[in-house]
């Protein structure tokens, strides 16, 4: 082989690595948030010094590089996985002030590397259905049109089928 051939070869490999190096710093550096749910949390202490029960709470963390807004949470009932992915919902339920105990307020700037917590109130006179698994919390941020969902889960028996428990 001619020694142009090898330089050409040399040069494509570089050429194809520093393409792929810029796109990863691209993808890495734009808004990335992962939400987390805690279905049935409880609040611990909080302002009045009382437990309360009930609670949903969700978490966002920002893992990209670019800072952004929250602007809104929602309960949204999807019938389907095509209604979810086209973001079509059902019911939808906007949560306008998700403290509680000192959880976040919205809207809220949240920098690359922090975390903003909020939580709602379970109401089974508003949506006594939450927990079927057809409803997912919706997160939009200003950075994009289509929020960020999380599945609400139906909840498990935390015992194994057919065992009797102990009368209290």
């Amino acid at each position: 082989m001619k020694p142009e051939n090898w330089i050409a070869i040399y040069a494509a490999i570089v050429g194809t690595a520093a393409f792929i190096l810029n796109w990863r710093t691209w993808f890495e550096k734009r808004v990335r948030l992962h939400l987390s749910l805690m279905p049935d949390a409880v609040l611990i202490g909080g302002e009045r010094g009382e437990d309360e029960k009930d609670l949903m709470v969700v978490t966002v963390v920002n893992r990209g590089g670019q800072a952004t807004t929250l602007t809104s949470l929602t309960v949204l009932r999807f019938d389907n996985r095509w209604k979810r992915w086209r973001v079509r919902p059902s019911k939808s339920y906007f949560i306008p002030n998700p403290q509680v105990g000192g959880t976040g307020s919205l809207p809220h700037e949240l920098d690359p590397g922090k975390k903003w917590v909020g939580a709602a109130r379970s109401r089974p006179d508003v949506i006594s259905d939450v927990r079927d698994g057809t409803y997912c919390f919706g997160v939009y941020a200003t950075h994009r049109d289509r929020p960020y969902l999380i599945h609400i889960p139906k909840p498990r028996s935390k015992l194994p089928p057919g065992t009797k428990t102990l009368p209290q």
